[in-house]
């Protein structure tokens, strides 16, 4: 993944204020690289909670993380104000491509970028399956973009 410095947070279509919490912390006194992983979680729930209800109900499907790119740009430190930024780039026939990155609130330096695929994934059958068009429907609508 190329990180390009020049995204600007207005393209995201939902920011998430996070809380560091004291056992983000490594011995290095920044954040750990594992702990991004949660924040981008807590990203893409706080992205599809903001499509209207209707549209993602977690009964009939869910997503599931099928890849991951992460670049660590510059380190969070205890008590630095960050949010998470999230958008859809993309939606095929079966997965959703999310980009995503942490962001310092105060200065808006870009602390790490991550681009997700995510699967649209049937529990009753336990087999990937088509991205329902109301999930379609609503993210486009959601990004003001024809997916």
């Amino acid at each position: 993944m190329e990180v390009k410095e020049e995204v600007s947070k207005d393209i995201f279509r939902s920011t998430l204020p996070i809380q560091i919490r004291f056992n983000d912390i490594d011995a290095l006194g920044h954040i750990n690289n594992n702990i991004y992983f949660s924040y981008f979680d807590l990203g893409k729930i706080d992205y599809l909670e903001n499509l209207r209800t209707s549209y993602v109900s977690w009964t009939d499907g869910i997503i599931v993380i099928a890849r991951i790119e992460v670049d660590f740009i510059a380190p969070v430190f205890y008590k630095e104000k960050v949010a998470v930024d999230t958008k859809v780039t993309k939606i095929g026939n079966k997965s959703v491509v999310f980009l995503q990155q942490v962001r310092n609130i105060l200065t808006g330096e870009i602390k790490c970028r991550c681009n997700s695929v995510v699967v649209a994934y049937n529990p009753k059958t336990n087999q990937a399956m088509a991205v329902p068009e109301i999930w379609r429907h609503g993210m486009s609508e959601f990004e003001g973009l024809k997916f």
